[in-house]
């Protein structure tokens, strides 16, 4: 009974002042970002730009019972970007980071090992093709062509090319495994009887 009675006390009366003003309907989002070298007790969070660290403190204990003896914040500037050669100029909105640091360590899960469930071949193709096609967009905006036939040859032209060779050679035939309309038939039949002839 005393021992519950201390915890409910505890649970109370933290070792700092807690805000009055009582939020109902909150908008906000708040983000934990993973910093795998900082120290166990230490945590950061992307807040909105309104944030303060009064409102961080009493967040992380009012609705996960945890403790903060000390909090940093800084505004990360963002860079000028443009949309595209036609448009101007332009800075993205900034971002707020906030480093608490916790009475209790926090310690994160292990990574995953196997990522099959979460599509990683599906996503690292992706990646791979939107950088590619970002790389030309900038290219062509610059007035830098791309000349394919100074590419590198991919795999699948390198595979067709051995093919094509075995068929020009005789080596092997096409066959797709497609049964054709009845209609062509007679010019199928035709073609075969003409390569007779010639050979």
């Amino acid at each position: 009974m005393a021992g519950a009675l201390t915890k409910a006390v505890a649970r109370q009366a933290p070792s700092f002042k807690l805000g009055t003003k009582p939020v109902f309907l909150p908008n906000h989002v708040i983000t934990l970002i993973r910093k795998d070298r900082a120290p166990a007790n230490w945590a950061t969070f992307n807040v909105p730009l309104t944030f303060t660290k009064f409102d961080l403190r009493d967040y992380l204990w009012n609705l996960y019972d945890v403790e903060v003896t000390a909090v940093r914040s800084w505004v990360k500037e963002a860079s000028i970007e443009r949309k595209g050669a036609s448009s101007g100029y332009y800075r993205p909105q900034s971002q707020k980071f906030m480093t608490v640091q916790m009475k209790k360590a926090f310690v994160w899960p292990n990574p995953p090992e196997d990522l099959e469930p979460w599509n990683k071949k599906l996503w690292d193709a992706r990646e791979a093709t939107s950088q590619k096609q970002y790389r030309a967009d900038v290219a062509r905006q610059l007035g830098r062509l791309a000349y394919p036939s100074k590419e590198k040859e991919s795999t699948d032209r390198k595979k067709l090319r051995r093919v094509a060779s075995r068929m020009v050679e005789g080596k092997m035939t096409f066959k797709n495994n497609i049964k054709l309309d009845s209609k062509w038939d007679q010019i199928v039949k035709a073609a075969k009887g003409g390569e007779r002839k010639s050979s």
